[in-house]
């Protein structure tokens, strides 16, 4: 037996992605739309040669070089390179641009290869430093690597993998289960994560030992010739840097006036740019002449010092690569949606937008536990207890439901009569009346909780269950996909899982292209 895939919103209904994907209000993106070329720019020439992206396979060595000389396009996503490829999401975006860029190949009769861009000139450790597994018994199990001296100050593509590291990845083994697939996973783990490579080394040597070749490339933003070819790109944001600066104030503005806090803070008179001269990195503000003279002799000089932040870093991507649309979580959505302003002032086409898939792995034991429940997944996303509660109420012998039931509403009736008569005849045992009005009541609910706790004894075979499907499917009350890593599903059910979660997103693809105006 294998996992059932369930499709399931991307967005919360009311939040800004939802909003943006609805096409509600005044903020819009440009959608993916009937795949119609005429959205599309011109191909162009791309600067970068071969040698600066990874590939998946020779045939899209080919494929790529074709766009490279100006004759296709790219369809991006994109992530830090977080620890085991991160939560099982991360995978639903590549699998999305690769069904993408498929469609408009077939359309456009033009090469269109999907990227990945690995921001590993990001600083978030916490971010990129741990998974969470489910492991044998169905607990969320988090690892977490030793965080590196400085880190924060300098992007987490710049850490190499040491026996420190090493240590808590060694760990892994013992969390997902024994089962035919696991020595080959648990080998391409090992493998990825050897000493003496980078984060975004592991990630994408596992990255293609998980995806295998579906035609697709990648690029590190961290490495210096990256960086060097970005130099023009950053010369124009510090030659029109009031503008860029206005942009993203106009960006987070438009979002504010339609009811929404803006994702991306602005910094005051803080470009979307940072420089790292090996001290750690620092933002540039451009305000004074000096400092504006300072900052373009560093470009000429260290051009690896110099980074994006996350409001510039889509538009560098444009700006370098003939990227046609890009596949986005919901996270990416909402700050993307005050962007636009800084695309028009950097001179940079928008992409068009590509909502990822978003799914619901329920195992076979799972779903044998929500069919006995009678209920569905989502019931399960405020957490186990409601369920809990509900299954014990159940459960509970009706006769003595019936007989505590009708004992409190006698008892609270009676014990109301005596109080009045009390208050109108010795008033000074008013006090006294109303204690033992509560104490009974108060016992009545005592021995309430006693039977739900001799019930739930009874049920704790099917209460536990009921909590594990929680743990699967919703663990700490996020949806799975945000959470989990993808290598216990992988261990349990092999390949065939990436084959049919592939197919399941080239079908989810075509539907949405269709009904371009929702959510999905």
């Amino acid at each position: 037996m294998t996992a059932e895939i369930r499709p399931r919103r991307l967005a919360a209904a009311g939040s800004l992605a939802h909003t943006v994907l609805g096409g509600e209000g005044p903020i819009s993106l440009p959608r993916v739309s009937a795949l119609d070329p005429s959205a599309l720019p011109p191909p162009r020439e791309v600067r970068l040669g071969p040698e600066a992206f990874g590939s998946s396979g020779p045939e899209t060595r080919r494929r790529l070089e074709a766009v490279l000389r100006g004759e296709g396009y790219f369809v991006s996503t994109g992530h830090q390179p977080v620890l085991l490829l991160g939560p099982l999401y991360i995978v639903y975006k590549v699998l999305t641009a690769i069904s993408l860029a498929a469609r408009l190949e077939r359309t456009l009769g033009r090469p269109v290869v999907p990227l990945v861009w690995v921001a590993a000139d990001d600083h978030d450790w916490a971010e990129v430093g741990r998974a969470t597994l489910l492991d044998r018994s169905d607990e969320p199990h988090e690892l977490a690597l030793p965080v590196p001296e400085g880190a924060g100050r300098r992007s987490v593509g710049s850490c190499l993998i040491d026996q420190d590291l090493l240590r808590p990845i060694a760990d892994v083994s013992e969390i997902v289960p024994a089962s035919e697939f696991a020595p080959h996973y648990l080998e391409s783990i090992r493998n990825a994560y050897a000493e003496g490579r980078t984060l975004s080394e592991a990630f994408v040597g596992l990255l293609r030992e998980v995806l295998g070749d579906r035609g697709y490339v990648w690029i590190d933003s961290a490495r210096p010739r990256i960086r060097r070819a970005a130099a023009p790109f950053y010369r124009r944001l510090l030659d029109g840097w009031e503008g860029a600066l206005e942009a993203q104030a106009a960006g987070a503005r438009a979002l504010t006036e339609a009811g929404f806090e803006a994702p991306i803070a602005a910094v005051q008179g803080a470009l979307p740019l940072f420089f790292d001269g090996g001290e750690g990195r620092r933002r540039i503000r451009p305000g004074a002449e000096e400092s504006l003279r300072r900052w373009r002799e560093r470009l000429e000089t260290e051009p690896e010092g110099f980074s994006p932040n996350v409001a510039s870093r889509p538009v560098l991507e444009s700006y370098l690569l003939p990227v046609a649309a890009t596949a986005l979580g919901p996270g990416e959505i909402a700050y993307w949606s005050q962007l636009r302003p800084l695309f028009d002032s950097l001179d940079v086409r928008m992409p068009l937008i590509q909502p990822r898939a978003a799914w619901t792995l329920i195992e076979p034991r799972v779903r044998r536990t929500l069919d006995r429940a009678e209920i569905s997944p989502q019931d399960l996303a405020a957490g186990a207890e409601p369920v809990v509660a509900r299954l014990t109420r159940e459960a509970r012998p009706e006769t003595v439901n019936r007989a505590l039931r009708r004992f409190r509403e006698e008892a609270e009736a009676r014990l109301a009569e005596v109080e009045q008569a009390v208050a109108d005849k010795l008033p000074g045992l008013r006090g006294t009346a109303g204690k033992t009005r509560k104490n009974v009541l108060k016992a009545a609910d005592d021995l309430s909780r006693q039977v739900d706790r001799l019930t739930r004894q009874r049920l704790d075979v099917r209460i536990g269950q009921v909590r594990r499907a929680a743990a699967s499917l919703f663990p700490g009350r996020r949806p799975q996909e945000r959470v989990l890593s993808p290598f216990p599903f992988l261990c349990r059910y092999g390949p065939e899982l990436i084959d049919r979660l592939a197919h399941e997103t080239d079908e989810w693809v075509a539907a949405s292209l269709a009904d371009a105006g929702t959510d999905g």
